[in-house]
Parts: C-alpha cells; structure tokens; sequence
C-alpha cells in the first residue's frame, strides 16, 4: 500500500461511493479521490460529464442497484478484480419522500426502507469480505435520524434505523479492525431538499444558527475525516454536519 502523505492522507486507498452519481455522493466521491483514494461509483445512472472531476485519479463508475444483491456481488467482484479489497464503503444512495404517518402508503414506505436502509445491510455485508486490511464504512444518516420531524415519517424511521445499524455493525466488526459510523446531514442545498412544501423552505432556513444551507462540500469534508486515520480511534458515532440546528 502507497504511504499516505498530509496532502493525500487516502492514498492507496480503495473506495466506494453509493449514489455517488450526482448531489452529495458526487461532492465525496469527488473529494475522496482528490485525497488520493481510487474512487469506484455505484449508482443506477452514470455521472453526467464533469460531475466528478478531481484532483485524483477519476473515479470509476459501476452499475449498481443498491436493493440489489446480485447488483452488490458484480460490484464487489468488479473492485476485487481491479484492487483485490475495498478500504472505504460509503452508503450515500438515498431517497426523501416527505409524507406523514397518515399521508404514507405501503409501496412508498417499502421504497424507502428498501433503498435507504435495506441497503445499507446488503452494501456493509457485501464490503466486509473485502476490507482484509480493515477499514471505514461511512453511512449516511440524516438529523431526521435523531429527532422526530412533522411529515417524514417513513423517511424518519429509515435513517433513525441508518444509526442503529451503524452502531451494531461498529461492535461486530471491531475484531476486524473495520470502523462504522455516520454522518447526519441538516438541510443541504441538493434538490432532495427542495421536494418539500415550498412554504417550509423559509421556516427551514429560520432553524439554522449559521443562517445558510449546507453544500454537499460539507458533507464530503465530514465523510473524508472519518474515512482517514485521522478518525482511527472513532467508531460507532454520529456525525452532524448541520450549521447548528440540533445544537
């Protein structure tokens, strides 16, 4: 493995990025390869041209359906057979789809149990046989995971679900020198955010003590730190990255 130095600090690492095709995956996918990491990028559509541009290596995009196990098999055989392990998982793919506990529908709360948290299990079961050197596995929460907002129900329960998977994983796979945490994003300014009622967007921005949105920079910058060794002695936490809102 290639030393990492202070300006890479991922060097010779291998990554992966879910959902790393636009928003806040291609922001992580972007910084994590400018750190030096190899980036592969598993999403259901390919990254429009120079959504992933970097300082690095530019990262390599993989087909993947994150409710899919034969999708997460070709995948893994795919970083297996170009870098023989995986150092970095990120499960970022996510879908919002606000709706209250009466306003939810059986199709739409299986959707998102299917892609926001079903698929962190396939994704953490799928990277650990890789990961023969140890490694870092970044799932993305949100702070609707650690307090209950009006309107989201189904989305809510996912990401609260999000934290505890990270937390049960983080003891299981400490023998095998693997960290798992998270990080909860507040209100970033991706298009996620504005599928919601157009007359919350200002009560939103009200809420935050920086007085501003987030950038999906913000959240790349969260997930890098806790990809390096930086962060070698944290696992099993939450991170939040949201101007203050739950402070």
């Amino acid at each position: 493995m290639i030393e990492p130095t202070e300006m890479q600090p991922l060097a010779g690492r291998v990554a992966l990025v879910t959902g790393g095709a636009q928003g806040i995956g291609a922001a992580v996918a972007a910084r994590l390869a400018a750190d030096g990491a190899h980036v592969f990028i598993g999403d259901i559509r390919a990254p429009a041209e120079g959504a992933t541009a970097s300082v690095g290596e530019r990262p390599v995009f993989l087909p993947l359906d994150v409710t899919s196990e034969a999708d997460w098999g070709a995948a893994m055989e795919r970083v297996a057979r170009d870098c023989g392990r995986l150092d970095i998982l990120v499960n970022n793919a996510g879908i919002y789809g606000p709706a209250s506990l009466q306003d939810e529908t059986a199709a739409g709360f299986r959707r998102l149990f299917e892609i926001n948290q079903f698929a962190i299990f396939w994704g953490m079961k799928s990277a650990v046989p890789l990961m023969t050197l140890g490694g870092s596995i970044i799932n993305l929460s949100s702070i609707g995971g650690m307090v209950g907002y009006k309107g989201t129900f189904g989305y809510a329960g996912t990401k609260w679900a999000v934290r505890g998977l990270t937390r049960s994983a983080a003891r299981e796979l400490a023998p095998l020198k693997i960290r798992v945490n998270t990080v909860c994003p507040g209100v970033i300014d991706t298009p996620m955010f504005y599928e919601n009622d157009p007359s919350l967007l200002n009560q939103f921005l009200e809420t935050i003590p920086l007085g501003a949105l987030g950038k999906p920079t913000d959240i790349a910058s969260a997930v890098a730190f806790l990809a390096s060794e930086n962060a070698c002695y944290i696992t099993g936490s939450d991170i939040l990255v949201d101007g203050g809102m739950l402070a």
